[in-house]
């Protein structure tokens, strides 16, 4: 008997690969346009987008990971939340609102700036190969006086091992001016593209603390201005890379070495000192990943242990001049374990545990906070990069309340009025209960997060990490969106306060703090204008105004249609009809609105008269 020994057809690498002689992953082939994983990751020109169809005998995609801490969360079946009306005034977009920060993430994602392709020859294979020693040592050293702060350690250097000097280059590069500075810019960003393809498709390779912290920069601060075969690359692909490189160099142990050493007699070794700089590596790598996973429902790869939270502890006497790159880290840990803590938290059958537990992790963020404030006055340096830490507070803060309320919105979505529900859901005489108080912090912590953001200058912003613009724009937009709740269900009354200054300058800043057209503040900037814009462009009813100058456009060097630039609808001045977005039902944001209000009781009783007829 003669067997059949003919091989499955394969399917051939796309041009890319072949030519770097890289391996060649088709993950997921459901996606237009089609690119291998490599390319996708890189952000560059697939074959297979022209050349290609999806081929059934690969295998399936990986489902996204998503965020499920608790068992009890594995299991659970889902529920399906109603659209939220807090987030109907961006129309027209397929977006899931209970990821805020990859919603923020889509409205701001522009085509890239550079529409003119520059032509070059792509023979860089060195940094030296591109800008003089020099230039070299410029660039780096911007970079250590400008970005190295943002990183709360400091990058170590090997002569035989550049990549960290290409990362800070490529990150400095931003300043450069002029079409020379341009030309520098798009060579620096490919001959960067392809360090991260060695490192990420040739695993074990290159691993190396020198690699991890390339990574680690280039997730934080993405590149900008260049093509659209240069620009973009999957920033959670980078850190995950970098993960699990530390965890093979077994940095994650960095942290209980130190402390085993503290305990010692001899603290000053050799020794003691690499151990201390993998163990801020470590946990400056463990809070980016947080940050990158901040709101998006993604479950970080990494995790800070008791030893990193000893590390970096709060030091009991800030007298002793404290380290205040150690005192950074722990400042940022923290809040990010409560947030992973806050928004694992399900809303179950014990409504009184699932209030024990929200509150719970509200009040150690309050501590935290509460350590943190006085920071920035009474520090003799660095004082700046404590106040831009009230920003991220404020994040995680915000996040894990709307988290609350999500859940909290997607256990009752179709009940009808009048049932008997939790004290913390009934209309009246609930003002002190949980959800109540839930709707005035989120607005307040919005608020809080902006005049934190508008307290820093925006000269020195610029170089922040990407993620601190799109946690402006997630708090301006939520605040734009109760603005427009407040109009809808009360037609007659508005959200007090300083809500359209704030804004107005938030805009203003986010441009301050932009290092060109594509850079994230740029294109957080033109999210929100086209949000205000939105709102100041509403229609009125003619008892109320008569009319309404036209939004001004966001101009950043050329005239920008925001709105319909960033999703947001083109009919700016219609609202939905109430007997459309109102059903005659419970709903908690009626309880959400109520708190709005100093005087809500009556307010209430008559948005529930009236709530049959919207």
């Amino acid at each position: 008997m003669h067997r059949n020994t003919k091989r499955a057809k394969t399917v051939q690498a796309c041009s890319s690969c072949r030519k770097h002689k890289t391996r060649c992953e088709l993950l997921d082939h459901s996606t237009s346009p089609v690119r291998c994983h490599r390319c996708k990751v890189l952000s560059v020109e697939c074959s297979y987008e022209k050349n290609q169809k999806p081929v059934a005998a690969l295998s399936a995609p990986k489902p996204p990971r998503v965020l499920a801490r608790s068992p009890k969360a594995d299991h659970r079946p889902a529920k399906t939340a109603p659209t939220p009306r807090l987030w109907s005034f961006v129309e027209g977009q397929d977006i899931d609102w209970s990821a805020p920060m990859l919603a923020i993430q889509h409205l701001t994602t522009l085509p890239a700036a550079c529409t003119t392709p520059t032509e070059f020859v792509n023979n860089d294979l060195s940094l030296a190969m591109i800008l003089p020693e020099d230039r070299i040592d410029y660039l780096v050293d911007l970079f250590n006086i400008q970005y190295t702060p943002w990183l709360n350690f400091q990058p170590i250097r090997h002569s035989k091992n550049p990549l960290v000097d290409i990362a800070c280059s490529a990150v400095a590069a931003r300043h450069l001016d002029g079409p020379a500075g341009n030309e520098v810019r798009l060579r620096l960003q490919a001959l960067t593209r392809e360090s991260i393809a060695q490192m990420i498709f040739n695993p074990g390779a290159a691993d190396s603390v020198e690699a991890v912290q390339c990574l680690v920069i280039l997730s934080l601060w993405e590149p900008f201005g260049g093509g659209p075969d240069i620009s973009g690359c999957d920033t959670q692909s980078l850190i995950s890379a970098a993960v699990r490189m530390a965890v093979k160099l077994r940095l994650n142990h960095a942290s209980a070495m130190v402390n085993d050493l503290r305990k010692g007699e001899s603290q000053d070794t050799t020794d003691s000192m690499e151990a201390v700089e993998r163990a801020r590596l470590w946990i400056a790598l463990t809070n980016a990943e947080s940050m990158l996973c901040l709101g998006t429902r993604r479950t970080p790869l990494s995790c800070r242990c008791p030893d990193d939270l000893i590390f970096v502890e709060f030091p009991r006497n800030l007298n002793v001049d404290p380290d205040l790159r150690d005192l950074r880290l722990g400042l940022s840990a923290r809040p990010f374990d409560l947030f992973e803590e806050g928004v694992s938290i399900s809303f179950g059958s014990d409504k009184e545990g699932w209030d024990y537990d929200i509150k719970s992790v509200l009040e150690r963020m309050k501590r935290e906070m509460r350590l943190l404030t006085p920071l920035p006055v009474v520090m003799d340096r660095d004082q700046f990069y404590f106040q831009v830490l009230h920003i991220l507070h404020g994040s995680c803060r915000l996040l894990v309340i709307y988290h609350a309320f999500w859940e909290a919105r997607g256990s009752f979505p179709h009940d009808p009025h009048g049932q008997a529900y939790p004290e913390q859901f009934m209309p009246g005489g609930a003002r002190d209960g949980l959800v109540p108080r839930l709707a005035r912090d989120m607005v307040q912590t919005s608020e809080a997060l902006l005049v934190s953001f508008l307290a820093t200058p925006a000269a020195r912003l610029c170089t922040a990490p990407d993620r601190y613009f799109s946690m402006v724009a997630l708090a301006a937009g939520f605040l734009v969106g109760v603005k427009f709740l407040v109009v809808r269900m009360a037609s007659e009354r508005e959200l007090l306060g300083a809500s359209d200054l704030l804004l107005a300058r938030a805009v203003t800043a986010l441009h301050r703090a932009a290092c060109g057209p594509g850079h994230a503040a740029h294109r957080c900037a033109l999210l929100v204008q086209g949000m205000l814009d939105k709102w100041r462009s509403r229609e009125l009813s003619s008892d109320r105004r008569g009319h309404t100058d036209p939004p001004p456009q966001a101009d950043f060097g050329q005239q920008t249609n925001v709105s319909a630039g960033l999703g947001l609808p083109h009919e700016q001045g219609q609202m939905p009809a109430r007997a459309q977005d109102a059903a005659p039902v419970f709903d908690i944001e009626l309880v959400f609105l109520n708190s709005m209000f100093a005087d809500g009781a009556a307010f209430w009783d008559t948005l529930v008269q009236n709530q049959s007829t919207w």
